[in-house]
């Protein structure tokens, strides 16, 4: 029976973000409040659901649901405008 699993998050990798809500993102500002993610690394998708912080210092503090367990937080991310005007992801690591 084949999975529906996302893949696994690589740790210490960053994530380009292709989407928000559905469109190509322009601004920090539209990862605030409740969104939806999609992001793309080595040609593999990840989509995610959540809830960012306002923009900080140049970055957003995005928090990872997970539908299935009632949106408990399972992950954070941090997120930024790169130089090339991209918006990159990656995972926090647990101290």
């Amino acid at each position: 029976m084949p999975s529906n699993a996302e893949p696994p998050v690589e740790s210490g990798q960053s994530y380009t973000v292709t989407e928000v809500d559905g469109h190509e993102p322009e601004s920090l500002a539209e990862f605030a409040g409740d969104v939806h993610l999609t992001l793309e690394r080595n040609d593999q998708l990840l989509r995610i659901k959540g809830s960012g912080t306002p923009p900080a210092a140049d970055t957003v503090r995005f928090y990872q649901k997970d539908v299935t367990l009632h949106d408990r937080d399972i992950r954070v991310w941090t997120i930024v405008r790169s130089g090339d005007a991209t918006f990159l992801a990656a995972p926090l690591a647990a101290f």
